[in-house]
């Protein structure tokens, strides 16, 4: 994840942005999971009733597409709408859930109290990490459309890019995308792009004012096709503007402070590579954009507890209480706000696992962004699923 704070599609062709979490040493006793449970019940019963929160959309910026390791794969969408445009898929896509938000627990009680249960969770790792995941985005400006892009400066203004043109409606994209990573640099790496890719409104008026504007495409080409792509190479990841290969990622420190410093030193070298610190965000924010991408990959059970505690102990993280994802699986909502966003994680509070990423614009509403994690694990065989 980039330190410039938007997520945006990378430009290395072999470069997976979004990570998952992952292989989790086994040892999981009885007395574990009474304590882990009694605990977990405990942080849930706090919460009073979720209600439902006014959605947001997304501020100007590029297109979000999804990515899928070197092919410009398409994100997109289905909210509540009235109108669907549907694309290469397996069937239809789920209803978007409205997001919920809760009497505030305890974030640093319930970011320990996951670290705990993540370092025990039994599983083994296998030859490939496999993930499913949906990303859902609401537009409304004018270069959302498919081929259209920000507008440009006049040749020797001084007056910077002119501002976005807004369009007079607003409209949800849903996609979905498959992946399965070699563990083994020898090993081919595979992604299915464009799975489900559609178009919706979230009111009868959004249709409407499309429809007075002409009706013009909501999805591309390229959008709509499903795409299944082959890597026979060694595929990187990314934390902060540096990528690492798999097994340096399973080599990420277990423990809560040399996590933390060795985060601290990848983040000092984003500062002197752009030029300053005002270059890039502050770094709890960073710590925070970091944390969704490796809480998303095939970290170590030790780093993925360390990383808990790490971020327990950051400045500005909030606990948002139990939400719903936008599958409906129940979740704790933490999140911190930066520089024109608020970013939620919610996480499962029985599994430790990540179940959703969400980007906010301002204090209230619905997301202008999501993924969610619909399926993740360690698998043996290509097209195999966990």
């Amino acid at each position: 994840m980039s330190s410039g704070g938007k997520r945006t599609m990378k430009d290395a062709d072999t470069t997976f942005r979004a990570l998952r979490p992952a292989a989790l040493d086994e040892l999981a006793g009885e007395a574990h999971e009474r304590r882990r449970d009694a605990e977990v019940e405990r942080i849930m019963r706090t919460s009073a009733e979720p209600r439902t929160v006014p959605r947001a959309v997304t501020r100007p910026g590029r297109r979000p597409l999804l990515l899928a390791a070197g092919a410009a794969a398409a994100a997109v969408v289905a909210g509540a709408g009235a109108v669907a445009v549907t694309g290469g898929g397996d069937g239809p896509a789920r209803r978007h859930a409205p997001a919920t938000q809760a009497s505030p627990v305890d974030a640093r009680t319930f970011l320990l109290a996951s670290a705990k249960t993540a370092e025990r969770a039994p599983v083994k790792p296998g030859r490939y990490w496999y993930e499913r995941i949906q990303t859902r985005v609401v537009h409304e400006y004018e270069h959302d459309l498919p081929g259209r892009t920000l507008p440009r400066p006049s040749p020797g203004s001084r007056k910077g890019r002119p501002k976005p043109k807004r369009l007079p409606y607003t409209f949800v994209t849903t996609g979905r995308q498959e992946s399965w990573t070699a563990r083994s640099p020898r090993d081919r790496t595979r992604t299915i792009t464009g799975i489900g890719v559609r178009a919706s409104f979230p009111t009868p008026r959004d249709q409407a004012q499309w429809r007075r504007a002409g009706a013009p495409e909501l999805l591309s080409k390229e959008d709509r096709t499903r795409s299944v792509n082959n890597y026979d190479m060694p595929i990187r990841y990314q934390i902060g503007n540096a990528q690492v290969s798999m097994d340096e990622l399973r080599r990420l420190p277990v423990d809560a402070a040399a996590l933390g410093r060795e985060l601290r030193r990848r983040y000092e070298a984003d500062v002197r590579k752009a030029g300053g610190a005002a270059n890039v965000d502050p770094y709890p924010y960073y710590i925070w954009m970091t944390a969704q991408d490796l809480l998303a990959g095939p970290i170590t059970p030790g780093t993925k507890a360390a990383l808990y505690r790490v971020l327990a102990g950051q400045q500005g993280v909030r606990s948002d209480g139990a939400v719903a994802d936008p599958l409906g699986r129940r979740g704790v909502a933490v999140s911190m706000g930066g520089p024109g966003d608020r970013i939620r994680l919610v996480i499962d509070p029985k599994t430790a696992e990540l179940l959703a990423y969400e980007s906010f614009v301002g204090a209230d509403g619905a997301p202008g962004l999501s993924e969610t994690y619909e399926q993740t694990g360690w698998v043996n065989a290509l097209d195999q699923r966990p």
